[in-house]
């Protein structure tokens, strides 16, 4: 399973709306997902062996819900699927009033044929 799809059912975990790049719908509290960084690593022959994928996952909510408990949640997740998790910043949109939390994640693939 490719790291996209492993991240995509993760995420479903949580229980609230997730898409990759955009989410249209109606939900105060969704999440959406987008490539960060990508690179080749294990190289061998002069050619990667392996793909190193960054990602980054954004948690929307109103400032009144739980972000916090949202925020453990979907860390503890993608740990226990295996990815590696990176920086947490967390940020208040004042024109939507609602939280923004960004959390970068990543994975290593092998590479596709």
């Amino acid at each position: 399973m490719r790291s996209e799809e492993l991240l995509q059912k993760t995420l479903e975990q949580v229980g609230i709306p997730v898409k990759p790049y955009e989410y249209l719908g109606k939900s105060h509290e969704y999440i959406v997902f987008n490539e960060e960084d990508e690179r080749g690593t294990l190289h061998a022959d002069n050619r990667p062996q392996a793909i190193s994928i960054w990602w980054q996952v954004h948690i929307f909510a109103p400032k009144t819900s739980y972000v916090k408990k949202l925020k453990r949640q979907v860390k503890n997740l993608l740990l226990n699927a295996g990815f590696v998790v990176g920086d947490t910043d967390t940020f208040y949109e004042k024109d939507t009033k609602t939280m923004h939390v960004v959390i970068t994640c990543c994975m290593d693939e092998d590479m596709e044929e």
